[in-house]
């Protein structure tokens, strides 16, 4: 039952990414200052990570390990973005290893210039195994996963809107569980792609509205 439960959480959580990437960006009745953060974006990130383990009612301690992040969407409004959040990773401790993976609904609110809060939610997982091959069973949680965090970017690209920025992120994410539950830290970095507005989009002085 808890497996059905998954797939289908995870079934409805491509096909919302899936309509909100395929739904064009409408066109704003009042045109766009040209700033860095605007149209679609795509990020690839590392983090390092430090995960909070309970199994069992029993304290685990923290785990290290790592995570790779795969990040796109496009803003909607000037300041407010939706897009979509794949991760995977792993963690070692107490004589034991354990995978990630997760696929979550990411909504970003730009608090100032560059500096974005996020908040995800969606599908998690925490598979553990032990490390000395006696105990072969894998256990965990896998179901739902709370993200909140936040991060700057910094361009390094120098274009009237969108270009390239590597974006140093903290974030938090719990998974809880019926007999695993994890807080996990992470800390890191993403390189991203901003796409920029088409100049029609964009509040121009008329020495620059009309070039190529």
């Amino acid at each position: 039952m808890r497996t059905g439960r998954f797939i289908a959480a995870v079934a409805f959580v491509i096909g919302v990414a899936a309509c909100l990437v395929a739904t064009p960006r409408v066109q704003a009745q009042t045109l766009d200052l040209p700033r860095a953060r605007q149209g679609y974006y795509i990020g690839v990130g590392y983090r390092l990570t430090f995960n909070k383990v309970w199994m069992d009612n029993e304290n685990y301690g923290v785990w290290g390990g790592s995570d790779l992040s795969l990040r796109f969407g496009q803003m909607v409004t000037r300041r407010f973005g939706m897009g979509l959040l794949i991760h995977s990773g792993g963690a070692k401790g107490d004589g034991q290893t354990a995978g990630t993976f997760g696929l979550e609904l990411e909504g970003q609110w730009e608090l100032v210039k560059n500096l974005a809060l996020h908040g995800g939610v969606g599908v998690d997982t925490f598979q553990v195994t032990a490390d000395d091959g006696k105990d072969k069973s894998l256990r965990g949680t896998a179901g739902s996963g709370y993200m909140l965090g936040a991060g700057y970017s910094w361009f390094f690209t120098h274009r009237l809107t969108g270009g390239w920025a590597a974006t140093p992120r903290v974030e938090f994410r719990f998974v809880p569980g019926t007999t695993t539950q994890t807080f996990t830290t992470l800390v890191g970095v993403e390189l991203c792609w901003w796409s920029g507005l088409p100049r029609n989009q964009l509040e121009l002085p008329p020495s620059e509205a009309y070039k190529p």
